[in-house]
Order: C-alpha cells, then sequence, then structure tokens
C-alpha cells in the first residue's frame, strides 16, 4: 500500500475513534445510541420483508404482467386459460372481482350497523359484551376452518352447493371483524362535541349518526374496510372448500354454472405445477393481485381524503 493509501487508511480510523469517543462519552449518550440503532434496526426488519416479496415475484412475473409477447401484458388479463392453460387468467380476475364484491355488499353493511348499534346505541353490559368477544374470536380463526364451515353450513346444510355465492357469503363472515372493530373504534375517536352540538340544533339520534358521526369516523371505516378486502381478495384455503374452480366466469349464482374462479386459487394451483411457464403465470398472477390492491387503496385513500375535507 502506498504512503498516500496508508494516510487515507489512518484517516479513517482517526475519525471512526473519534466519533465513537464522541458517542460513548457517557452512559447517557451511550444508551440514546444504542436506543437509536435498536429502532433503525427494528424499521429495516419491518419493511425489508415487503421489498423482498416484490422483488421475489416480480423479477419471475414482472414480463408476464408488463410484457409486449404473445399471452403477456394486457393479454395476460383479457384471455382466458386455454390448452395446457397457455391463455390467461382472465376467469380469475374476473371471478376474483365478483367474490370480493359479492362479499362485500354482504359484510360490510352488517359490520357496520353492527358498530354503530354497540358504540352509538348499546348501553354497557351483556350485549355489547357478547358482540366484541364473538366479532376478537371469529377474527382469530383459520380460514381453512372458516372454509370448513362454509363447505359444511352453506354448501350442505342450506344447500347452495360449490359456487360463487357460497364462496362470497364465507368471505363476507370473514370481512365481518375487521370492519366491525376497525368502525367501532373510528366512532370511538369522534368527540363527544359534535353529537352533542347536532343534537342541540334540533337533529335526532340517526340524522346525528349518519349525517355527523359517521361523516367524521368515514376515514376510519374505509382503513377497515380495506383492510378486510385486502385479506378476503388473498384468501385461497375458504374458496376450495366453497367456491370450487372453473376456467370460465360463473353464468348463475347456484348450480352447476356458479363455479368460479380465483386468483389466490390460480396462484396455488399454478405453483404447484411443475411447468415453468406455468410458474411465471403463477408470479404474474401474484404481481397483478398485489397491484389490484393497490389501486383500491390508493382510490379509497382519495376517497376519503376528499370526505374528509367536508367534515362538520
Amino acid at each position: 500500500m502506498s504512503d498516500e493509501g496508508n494516510s487515507i487508511f489512518l484517516g479513517k480510523l482517526l475519525f471512526l475513534r473519534e466519533w465513537i469517543a464522541n458517542v460513548t462519552q457517557s452512559r447517557r449518550h451511550l444508551a440514546d445510541f444504542l436506543f437509536k440503532a435498536a429502532l433503525a434496526a427494528a424499521v429495516v426488519i419491518i419493511i425489508s420483508p415487503f421489498f423482498l416479496i416484490v422483488f421475489q415475484v416480480a423479477s419471475i412475473g414482472f414480463w408476464q404482467v408488463f410484457g409486449t409477447g404473445p399471452g403477456q401484458g394486457i393479454e395476460f388479463f383479457l384471455t382466458f386459460p386455454g390448452v395446457g392453460l397457455e391463455g390467461g387468467i382472465r376467469n380469475a380476475v374476473v371471478g376474483t372481482v365478483e367474490l370480493v364484491v359479492l362479499a362485500s355488499v354482504v359484510g360490510i353493511p352488517l359490520s357496520v350497523l353492527g358498530a354503530v348499534y354497540i358504540n352509538e346505541y348499546a348501553r354497557s353490559g351483556l350485549v355489547r359484551n357478547v358482540v366484541e368477544f364473538t366479532s376478537d374470536v371469529l377474527a382469530g380463526i383459520p380460514s381453512i376452518v372458516i372454509g370448513a364451515f362454509g363447505f359444511t353450513f352453506l354448501a350442505n346444510f342450506l344447500n347452495l352447493g360449490m359456487g360463487i355465492l357460497a364462496g362470497s357469503l364465507t368471505l363476507a363472515f370473514m370481512m365481518i371483524p375487521t370492519v366491525l372493530r376497525t368502525t367501532q373504534e373510528a366512532l370511538r375517536a369522534v368527540p363527544m362535541s359534535l353529537r352533542e352540538g347536532s343534537l342541540a340544533l334540533g337533529a335526532t339520534k340517526w340524522s346525528t349518526t349518519w349525517n355527523v358521526t359517521m361523516r367524521a369516523a368515514f376515514p376510519g371505516l374505509v382503513t377497515g374496510v380495506l383492510l378486510a378486502i385486502g385479506r378476503i381478495m388473498g384468501e385461497t384455503a375458504p374458496l376450495i372448500f366453497t367456491a370450487g374452480n372453473s376456467l370460465s366466469v360463473p353464468t348463475e349464482l347456484v348450480g352447476s354454472g356458479s363455479w368460479v374462479a380465483s386468483i389466490p386459487y390460480t396462484i396455488w394451483a399454478y405453483i404447484s405445477d411443475p411447468r415453468e411457464y406455468l410458474q411465471a403465470k403463477a408470479h404474474g398472477a401474484a404481481l397483478g393481485l398485489m397491484l389490484m390492491v393497490l389501486v383500491v387503496t390508493v382510490v379509497s385513500n382519495l376517497i376519503s381524503r376528499k370526505v374528509t375535507r367536508r367534515l362538520v
């Protein structure tokens, strides 16, 4: 090593020694430095799985989603699977959208109305405790157990059979605890002065709840809905039990034409297949699912911001 290189190296060592001396000049400074280092490490650990997942999925499925070749890009999402599953995943995209919409139509109103009743009308007591306890327990039940319940109760006992109706109702059950609890917490965060001011002006209890309390709690409600939609969009086990699978779109709610495909089920089926082109399609479908969740999140946040600006 040359004299110039030695001097640069020694300079760096002296700088490092001086920096360590400044940091450790007292126990208080050392504890503060270690705490900051622990926080920085925790932040890196928290965000690293997200980037690792995105990198893993995009490294294989990027060209499947954004490529311009046959069966890539827009064709990947707008064409049905063909012979040997060499087509696109239009059946899974349409099926996922239909399942999420039907589940939301059932699950969101029930959850929101339940949260409004618990927080605005019900008194503290047995009813509120039972509803809160059961929703918390339901949120912790594994999805495969809920799928088995959907197959036993909806498909067999109610004689709905496997299909889009049984699958969407099963997903609706999974939405209820998340939306209910987050909506309840959002309603609790609304200042009591808003309710009292509305009632003092002559508004009814229902008018106050709908026009004042719900508007103020809307951002929190949107957050709960997003969490619930994000969860059910990625569920596979309940749909294996209740929705079946199809290479086309469902033509009826109940019956032989009601079987419906979904993106999570398609990912599981393709990733389990040893054929390389299906492996690429599985990663492309996973990347597409992540983009769908991103679009829903961005649109909902924009709506939430517009409503928040017009709060009472």
